[in-house]
């Protein structure tokens, strides 16, 4: 519907969003240029276990910190001015491969981050299962952000052209890789940067840890229990008896997401119904046209064949004007629903991610415990073996570094996700205005072309009636 010169509100939209995100995330930056956990996320590990196990006997007598609730969130001197981050900026060109089942899609990157080997990448190309395996990776590896949800191969209205379609979807593909590289975290990603640079076939193995020290957090998928135990659960956030004021409010987005949801899936339903209706109302339309144009030719009244003719041609132009509509109805807002749909469970599962991470945080500190005493009792002892000393060794250093990640994890989670969840909002809330916007400006540029036409019509039947006049007055003299 738009031109070369015309403004698309959505794609205007992307690119405000860009410099706002930004501006959100400048206040995190978990890593330093050598991929190292930097302040203010707290220092790494370096006391040897040795070290550690002298200071047992006096933690020993130590009260053990409170978990989950009593994580400190250290923050940053404020006087100090937070470092810009380094640029990453994806550039989509087009869909290619169109004959083939899967699309593919060929875009430029150009960085400053230093890991990367070069500073401009052109021609890349990358297929849709690969963006959806660089999505997995994301949400496996780092459980404690909201990742982006990832936008369709394809739309899923079967009445909508090929460029049509191919616009939508490289819009929405564009918009996530925005997404993507303005995250303080999920830019530093190896795979991200194997994506960019790996010659051939993107396939990151997703069981594996972040390049940044980080470990996948290992969620147990929830079962059903008793007779009506079929289906695929979901994951919901367990309600604390003492929560704290920010617990409170992702409990309230909780119950948000869901209510949206489920209004969400009924008005896509909805909407997916009366795209097809007016489809099938376009081809009546047309069948319409096209009849009343054929009895116009074979009507022997000049007259009144010409006013079938031109009736027939408005209903022609009325039923291209419906599929138009059709087609708005049935692609763009489709996506954005069905996109929503998913984020929605996206946001219940990093909020259920959340309780989980620090439940694997208590868990490694008392495994940590557990190995620290094991060492005490084997100084205290003279009659074992050198190799138990190092086996017990090697399992305390094994079990202080999952600690120490797990502690880093937890540390941030709070804030990391305090940020993605207001990003998320505004991208919902301009997402959908945006949406809303091109579908007034849309269906306001239909109803003008419907307007003029039914306009000409009355002009033509207006000037029929005149000339009839004249004739009948001619005839009568």
């Amino acid at each position: 519907m738009y031109g070369e010169d015309e403004i698309d509100p959505y794609r205007a939209h992307s690119q405000q969003t860009d410099s706002s995100q930004q501006a959100l995330y400048d206040s995190i930056d978990p890593f330093s240029e050598t991929g190292q956990v930097a302040e203010p996320w707290g220092e790494q590990a370096t006391d040897t276990a040795c070290a550690d196990s002298d200071d047992s006997e006096s933690e020993d007598n130590a009260e053990p910190e409170s978990q989950s609730s009593s994580v400190q969130h250290q923050t940053s001197n404020p006087a100090q001015p937070v470092p810009q981050l380094p640029v990453l900026r994806f550039t989509v060109g087009q869909m290619v491969d169109r004959s083939k089942r899967t699309p593919g899609f060929t875009f430029e990157v150009m960085t400053t981050i230093p890991s990367y080997k070069g500073r401009k990448y052109t021609g890349v190309e990358r297929n849709q299962i690969e963006f959806e395996r660089l999505e997995a990776h994301l949400r496996s590896t780092y459980p404690e952000c909201l990742v982006p949800t990832l936008g369709p191969g394809t739309t899923t209205s079967k009445y909508v052209p090929d460029y049509q379609n191919d616009r939508l979807v490289v819009l929405l593909l564009q918009q996530w890789l925005n997404r993507v590289s303005v995250h303080p975290i999920l830019r530093q990603d190896y795979e991200l940067r194997q994506f960019v640079e790996a010659p051939f076939a993107f396939n990151p193995a997703l069981t594996s840890s972040s390049a940044v020290g980080g470990s996948a957090l290992s969620i147990a998928p929830q079962q059903g229990s008793g007779f009506f135990s079929w289906g695929k659960p979901k994951q919901r956030v367990v309600r604390s008896a003492n929560p704290s004021p920010f617990d409170q409010q992702l409990e309230t987005t909780a119950d948000n997401m869901d209510a949206f949801q489920k209004n969400l899936s009924d008005t896509r339903r909805w909407h997916g119904r009366q795209a097809r209706t007016r489809a099938r109302l376009a081809i009546d339309l047309k069948d319409v046209g096209t009849k009343l144009v054929s009895v116009g030719v074979i009507e022997h009244n000049s007259g009144l064949g010409r006013s079938m003719k031109r009736l027939g041609k408005c209903f022609l132009h009325v039923g291209a004007c419906a599929q138009t509509q059709s087609n708005l109805e049935g692609s763009r807002a489709i996506a954005v629903q069905d996109m929503y749909t998913v984020a929605c469970d996206n946001v219940q599962k990093t909020l259920s991610n959340r309780q989980l991470i620090f439940t694997e945080h208590q868990v490694s500190e008392r495994q940590l415990e557990r190995k620290r005493q094991s060492v005490a009792v084997l100084r205290a002892s003279a009659t074992i073996s050198p190799d138990q000393v190092q086996e017990t060794l090697a399992e305390f250093n094994v079990a202080k570094t999952d600690a120490d990640s797990k502690r880093q994890r937890a540390e941030r989670v709070d804030k990391v996700l305090a940020a993605d969840l207001q990003a998320f909002e505004a991208n919902r809330e301009g997402d959908f205005r945006a949406l809303f916007s091109a579908l007034g400006r849309d269906q306001l540029h239909i109803e003008r072309q419907l307007l003029g036409e039914f306009k000409a019509v009355l002009d033509f039947v207006r000037h029929a009636n005149d000339s009839s006049s004249s004739s009948t007055t001619s005839l009568a003299k």
